[in-house]
């Protein structure tokens, strides 16, 4: 397992990894998906920024914002779209 995961977030981790297994095969917009549930999760949040709170300045964060924000506008227009819905 890679370094920046801790033995406390393993749990967790090996069920997002079987969940997003599953989607990437059963899903036919893979993508489609993860921006949902990333939104979803956003909504439930409060902010989209909320995400990436953690390492705003990372490489990796930045995808995630552009993902998300690129689903919910980029000042969080349509996030209460995402509030309850799950794709």
């Amino acid at each position: 397992m890679p370094n920046n995961v801790d033995a406390a977030s393993h749990d967790y981790t090996q069920e997002a990894r079987a969940a997003i297994l599953t989607a990437v095969r059963e899903q036919h917009d893979f993508g489609g998906w993860l921006a949902g549930v990333l939104s979803s999760a956003a909504a439930e949040l409060g902010s989209s920024d909320s995400l990436i709170a953690g390492r705003p300045g990372s490489w990796e964060a930045d995808l995630v914002r552009h993902l998300v924000k690129g689903t919910v506008g980029w000042d969080d227009d349509y996030l209460a779209d995402y509030k309850e819905q799950l794709p």
